[in-house]
């Protein structure tokens, strides 16, 4: 059975709190085999749009929160196959330690949703919390 995230955008207000979670969990704490720690910067492995509408004083603002897709056919897979895979819940993952030095795979995202660690030079995403689908 797949996982999904069901976010309501009519709920969103922009306050961020997606992303701050998602570094709290992430940040200066690796998860292997899932991820390495994510950098304290640079990285938002879930983003908030912010879309203004309208003029003063008619403005609508309206956001969107976003991050991987986890694609049922996914570029990077045929990129690094080996070192991007999928789990059997439909989460697709980039291993940490197979896929050092494989820059090539922020590009090959057509969402925009990887990131490079320049530090520990790997690509990283979102997991989709695999460690905590784990642990039920």
């Amino acid at each position: 059975m797949s996982k999904v995230f069901l976010i309501d955008p009519s709920k969103c207000n922009g306050c961020h709190c997606c992303q701050i979670v998602c570094k709290d969990e992430h940040c200066d704490q690796p998860w292997l085999p899932y991820a390495a720690a994510q950098p304290d910067t640079g990285q938002f492995w879930r983003k908030v749009e912010e879309k203004v509408r309208g003029t003063v004083p008619k403005v609508m603002i309206s956001y969107l929160t976003y991050g991987c897709m986890h694609c049922e056919e996914c570029r990077l897979m045929v990129e690094a196959p080996g070192a991007v895979y999928k789990r059997e819940d439909g989460l697709v993952l980039i291993d940490p330690e197979k896929s050092k030095d494989m820059k090539e795979l922020v590009d090959a995202c057509p969402y925009n949703v990887v990131f490079w660690n320049e530090e520990l030079q790997i690509p990283q995403k979102c997991t989709g919390c695999a460690h905590l689908l784990n642990d039920g």
